[in-house]
Order: C-alpha cells, then structure tokens, then sequence
C-alpha cells in the first residue's frame, strides 16, 4: 500500500481571524490590568493603643565654675552667696513644674576641676532645702 502526496497542494493559513483573536486578548488583558488596585490605592487604619501622654524626665545640670558662681538655667549665682537661698528657690521652681507635668525631676552637679569641695557642699545643701529626692553628679562642660 501506497499512500500518495500531492506535493503541489498549498496550504493557507487564515491571518484575518487569527489578528481577531489577538485584538480580543489584548482588550481583555487591558481591562483586566485597568481593574487590579494598586497597593497605595487602598486605605487603611492601623489600630492604636489608648494615647498615654509621655513623660519626658525633667533634669537639671548645675555648673560650678572654679571661682565658686554656680549657674543653673542660664541664672548664675555669686560666689559669696554661701547660703544660694535663691538657688533653692529656683530649683524647687523647677521641681514643682516637674510634679505639674508628673515627671520625675533629677538634679545633675557639675563641678570644674578646680571647684572646692565647700561649694559643691552648698550646692548639694541648697538642693536639699529646694526638696530634690534625685541627685547626681556629672562632668563639666
């Protein structure tokens, strides 16, 4: 058994359905793309925790110079002044401030190398007198 060929039949392919069918599909991908939302698009609303006001601690930094001035909050108190009545009093200022704002209120010494001893002693007593509970000591600037 023999098949025969015809080797001169001509095969035509039919381009006019074929461009159809690939306009079809580009509308359709098109659309398609037009309707996905985005990412940033979409609104949302992390939830959040009940706000709690944050408090901030309140500190104080006290500089002694050599020559024995104290200065605290840009106030700069004599040297001859052994008692720093007016350094109590500011101090305890601040401190009322940080009980409004009911934050914790620490006081921050900081003698010059060349500071006496006797003037850190007045300053640790005028804070003392001004009610300070927290009290530190910390390196000149």
């Amino acid at each position: 058994m023999k098949l025969s060929r015809n080797v001169d039949a001509k095969l035509d392919l039919q381009v006019s359905p074929l461009i159809d069918v690939v306009f079809l599909l580009i509308i359709y991908f098109m659309v398609a793309a037009s309707l996905i939302r985005k990412e940033a698009d979409i609104g949302f609303m992390l939830p959040m925790p009940s706000p709690e006001p944050i408090r901030i601690p309140v500190e104080v930094l006290v500089e002694i110079a050599p020559d024995g001035a104290v200065e605290v909050e840009g106030m700069r108190f004599s040297k001859d002044d052994h008692s720093l009545n007016e350094l109590a009093k500011q101090i305890a200022g601040l401190r009322k401030m940080a009980a409004l704002q009911q934050s914790e209120f620490f006081v921050s010494i900081a003698p010059h190398n060349e500071a006496l001893h006797r003037r850190v002693i007045d300053v640790m007593d005028a804070c003392s007198a001004a009610g300070v509970e927290k009290l530190g000591f910390s390196k000149s600037i």
